[in-house]
């Protein structure tokens, strides 16, 4: 999500990092995943192949999110609520 200018992301991400899932092998494991779940990495989503990334927006009402760590680290998360 962009702030108005489009240059940052409009919100700080209000986890701990340490608990976003940053690997997923496969569709099957994506499916399986608990509600709540938060995934995501430091490479604008590009970790995940487009069969797990499609496992996971089935997932999510909202999709994947820009955000901003604590820390000052820029994730691509999706939060599973499916």
């Amino acid at each position: 999500m962009a702030s108005e200018t489009g240059a940052h992301p409009a919100f700080r991400l209000g986890v701990d990092t340490s608990s976003v899932i940053t690997h997923v092998s496969s569709r099957t494991e994506a499916r399986s995943l608990p509600r709540g779940s938060v995934v995501g990495d430091l490479h604008g989503g590009l970790t995940f192949t487009d069969v797990i990334a499609a496992a996971l927006e089935s997932r999510s009402a909202v999709g994947w999110q820009e955000v901003v760590s604590p820390g000052g680290d820029r994730w691509t998360v999706i939060v599973l609520d499916r």
